[in-house]
């Protein structure tokens, strides 16, 4: 008996090394299973982060603000219409970061300190458009994004301004026919955390402003007036909105932390503000 299965154990190791044989001189074979092979037990292909999922999506600005030199502010998207970071830049590793699957340097802006964009862009009643920021700060107020008649001035004329107001809340300010309509949080987010913003003119809607995946505020049948102008990252003037501060330019400076500011040319649907948010959680 024990003989038989001695044999039968010398049979089964014979074909294995025939089949090993076999396959070691069959190109195809071995080169198909070493493609298979994975001895670090990993997954190659990254996690959607905050670069990734606004490109897939069709933003045409991207600005991360993640450069740790120079005064150039990088527009990822295929525009490619790179700022510049007014008054220099203020490198600063915050934390915590807006994306946690970033860990990267982002600038603080102030009164001295913010980001001008080249390349101009159009906005109507009957065209969509998303602005959409991460945005952090503690005890301050200040534009965030908008878009600007003029590329590095106050401008006097503006429209789709992202702002935190004197109270904390964050502020759609959207500038219509003869009347201005501004959609606000109902709470602060003047708490040091970094928060997900997206503002949103749907042409067949009206307007959205979307808070850490919230819809915070809405407003149905209104629409801004025509203006062809800059992206104006972290200050424009706020001159005639209820929820702006008047003439003093100083006020209408983000003071804080920025990042992955991007623009749409139509509106972004809730489910797309879902994977925006979660990309950077």
């Amino acid at each position: 008996m024990t003989t038989a299965r001695t044999k039968r154990r010398l049979l089964a190791l014979s074909g294995v090394l025939v089949l090993v044989a076999y396959l070691g001189t069959n190109s195809t074979i071995s080169a198909y299973l070493a493609r298979l092979v994975n001895t670090t037990d990993t997954v190659s292909s990254a996690p959607p982060d905050c670069h990734y999922v606004p490109l897939s999506d069709g933003a045409t600005r991207l600005y991360p603000l993640n450069e740790t030199t120079g005064t150039t502010a990088i527009d990822e998207s295929s525009s490619a219409q790179n700022g510049t970071y007014q008054g220099g830049r203020q490198t600063v590793n915050a934390s915590p970061y807006a994306c946690v699957r970033n860990l990267e340097a982002y600038p603080r802006v102030d009164q001295t300190h913010w980001v001008s964009t080249p390349g101009t862009i159009s906005i109507s009643p009957t065209t969509s458009s998303s602005q959409e920021a991460w945005v952090r700060t503690v005890n301050s107020q200040g534009v965030a994004v908008a878009i600007g008649s003029t590329q590095t001035a106050a401008s006097p004329s503006k429209n789709l301004l992202v702002l935190v107001n004197s109270t904390g809340r964050l502020v759609f300010a959207v500038q219509g026919s003869g009347v201005t309509y501004e959609l606000v949080s109902g709470y602060s987010i003047n708490d040091g955390s970094w928060h997900h913003v997206v503002a949103v003119h749907d042409a067949s809607y009206g307007l959205k402003l979307y808070l850490d995946n919230t819809l915070a505020a809405s407003q149905s049948g209104v629409h801004p007036t025509a203006l062809t102008g800059y992206l104006r990252i972290g200050y424009e003037n706020t001159n005639g909105f209820t929820n702006g501060f008047g003439t003093d330019q100083s006020a209408a400076h983000w003071w804080d932390h920025l990042a992955f500011i991007s623009y749409y040319p139509f509106a972004l649907t809730a489910t797309q503000v879902n994977s925006h948010y979660q990309a950077g959680r």
